[in-house]
């Protein structure tokens, strides 16, 4: 979930959301001990890029995506994501840095297109 969100003039978005740490998604990654998926941390930055921009995205590339540190849903609740973006000649290049606390877990560099549903 959503908890705030905003943008400024120099294409930086910022967000901060909730994990939901019953959701079935962490029942099987792991039983016992939940993690959120590495690939859901690329969606969630995709997600809120679609957000800041009101248009649906498609990952066309990844130049780097490290993940830094584990989110365990139960004890990192809340998650900041910063994003860093610039567009030209079709291509959404995005820098994007999931955080919580003093704690980075993620951080990823790749481009996207915008594309009609």
């Amino acid at each position: 979930m959503i908890k705030s969100f905003s943008t400024t003039e120099k294409n930086n978005i910022h967000a901060e959301i909730e994990l939901n740490a019953s959701h079935n998604i962490f029942k099987g990654h792991f039983p016992g001990s939940p993690v959120l998926p590495g690939v859901c941390l690329i969606q969630i930055s995709k997600e809120i890029l679609e957000n800041a921009l009101g248009v649906k995205t498609a990952l066309v590339q990844s130049s780097q995506s490290k993940f830094l540190a584990v989110v365990n849903p139960t004890v990192d609740i809340v998650l900041k994501i910063a994003l860093e973006t610039k567009e030209q000649d079709g291509l959404i290049s995005l820098n994007s840095t999931i955080s919580g606390g003093e704690k980075i877990f993620f951080k990823f560099k790749g481009g996207f297109k915008r594309y009609n549903v």
